[in-house]
């Protein structure tokens, strides 16, 4: 697995451990909202990349 790939996936992980029922503290929306935005650019340039190769 590349170091990209790789990072990628930790910010994803990242990501979902913030929304996820384990959480410490809950989000505000907009900041749910834009962390979701933000995961959803992470799979849509994954994905792009996947297609390239």
């Amino acid at each position: 697995m590349s170091k990209e790939l790789q990072e990628k996936l930790n910010e994803l992980e990242k990501g979902l451990k913030l929304l996820s029922r384990d959480r410490k503290v809950v989000l505000p929306h907009h900041k749910t909202f834009d962390l979701i935005d933000e995961m959803l650019t992470t799979v849509k340039e994954l994905k792009t990349k996947e297609s390239s190769q």
